[in-house]
């Protein structure tokens, strides 16, 4: 029980106040799904230890709620009340009887948006960063949203799981939309393709099925094609919704895990009509890439981000965008929550049971990651040499092997055959060095995080 309470409850007046208007304020009234959550939430005023005391009318919606719409919720109380506030949630089965409460009025959109495209508006051309990894990704979805169903039809992008794919396909759909907002442009994953036309050989409503995807549709996006593989009808189906869509102009993006070539069970014709246009593949971001995701992301929450921290977390995590942009809003919404400064060590407390732990790290494993890293033996590594690129690599070594170690600088020095006065000076070095020096930081960076996986 807190010492002193988080809200008066004399004030439960001005909170259910500021829960109305909470619920009406972008952060919550911006998605359709998330007002119809926060619909059947009922504010009940303040409990004895000063939290806003919420009713729901099962378990199920207080724990998804709270599992995946909590930091919502919290910082939209807090704006509206200027303080600090925690959650109780309260089951209240009564609540199931009555009909949930009309979401508030929203303002009117800019620019309407027809419900059925399903696009994210957040997932637009500005807000996605170009950079080597996926720039040929990227210049070939602008090339479609600028000429659709003329330049790169289909456009076939693959990659790993969190990378931008989905975010390209958004994007092409809403600058369609933009430039026409009479266009009529379907995004669905393939398992949701194949589950509806599944239900429309059942209903015996593949007439409608087939007007949707053919003559209706002005644009086909459609995401994750691999689990098609070993579907026959639902491949057959959607090979004749291809070629209807590619002899009439319209375009086809279509993104994939992997090229059409090794999607298991995937018929031969669809192979070679995906390949008939461009394939591009988009590759895990670089130290750089990532620190700029992090930035351009932090521009859209108003947040001064500052290096340190995003390299932090560039460094932390490596292979996938939205575990970046996970570890953002979770960062976020602790600081805007707790006012606390934004530091390195913020974050690491913040992130601590987010990340996966790193593995103990060993001298050894050390000189083998970085020896790697410069194409180098282990034998040049640890051995007399001079030459420059040995002797950088050499103090990285040691440098990591401080900082990431709990090895002492004797103990390092054995395993460079080194007494431990060079180990000492490699550190210093290599540290004062990191300021001015942004490739050997980089280098740094890169390691490190290689090393923390």
């Amino acid at each position: 029980m807190c010492a002193s309470p988080l809200v008066p409850r004399t004030d439960s007046e001005r909170v259910l106040a500021a829960f109305d208007r909470a619920v009406a304020s972008p952060r919550l009234s911006g998605s359709a799904y998330l007002q119809g959550l926060v619909g059947r939430i009922r504010c009940q005023g303040v409990s004895e230890e000063g939290r806003v005391q919420l009713a729901v009318q099962d378990k199920f919606y207080r724990d998804f709620i709270d599992d995946h719409f909590r930091v919502d919720l919290l910082c939209a109380l807090q704006a509206e009340l200027g303080s600090e506030v925690d959650i109780e949630w309260v089951v209240d089965e009564g609540l199931k009887a009555k009909a949930p409460v009309a979401p508030p009025p929203m303002p009117p959109p800019v620019r309407s948006v027809p419900e059925r495209t399903r696009l994210d508006e957040k997932f637009v051309f500005d807000t996605f960063v170009s950079a080597p990894s996926n720039q040929l990704a990227y210049a070939g979805a602008r090339a479609v949203a600028d000429n659709p169903g003329t330049a790169f039809n289909p456009l076939f992008i693959y990659g790993g799981t969190g990378l931008g794919k989905t975010h390209l396909l958004h994007a092409i759909g809403n600058s369609l939309l933009q430039k026409d907002s009479s266009r009529r442009i379907v995004y669905v994953s393939s398992e949701e393709f194949m589950n509806e036309f599944i239900v429309s050989v059942r209903d015996h409503r593949m007439p409608e099925f087939r007007r949707k995807y053919r003559e209706q549709c002005d644009g086909l996006l459609i995401d994750d094609i691999q689990f098609l593989g070993s579907k026959e009808s639902t491949q057959d189906e959607f090979f004749f919704t291809f070629n209807a869509l590619q002899m009439a102009g319209k375009p086809v993006a279509i993104t994939s895990d992997t090229v059409p070539s090794e999607i298991p069970g995937l018929a031969d014709r669809l192979r070679s009509r995906f390949s008939s246009g461009l394939i591009a593949d988009i590759q895990e971001p670089d130290f750089e890439t990532r620190v700029a995701i992090l930035k351009k992301k932090a521009e859209l929450l108003d947040l001064a981000l500052p290096d340190a921290v995003a390299h932090y977390i560039a460094r932390i995590i490596q292979k996938n965008v939205r575990e970046l942009q996970m570890a953002l809003n979770r960062v976020y919404a602790h600081h805007s929550l707790t006012r606390q400064p934004l530091t390195e060590e913020f974050a690491a407390h913040i992130l601590k049971n987010v990340l996966p732990p790193s593995r103990p790290l060993d001298v050894e494993q050390i000189q083998k990651e970085v020896a790697r890293y410069y194409k180098l033996s282990e034998a040049d590594l640890k051995g007399p040499r001079r030459q420059k690129q040995f002797v950088r690599a050499r103090q990285v070594a040691m440098f990591l092997a401080r900082t990431m170690t709990s090895s002492s600088f004797p103990e390092i020095g054995d395993r460079f055959h080194r007494d431990h006065s060079t180990v000492m000076s490699s550190c210093e070095k290599v540290e004062a060095e990191m300021e001015t020096d942004l490739q050997l930081k980089k280098e740094v960076d890169d390691l490190t995080g290689r090393l923390a996986r």
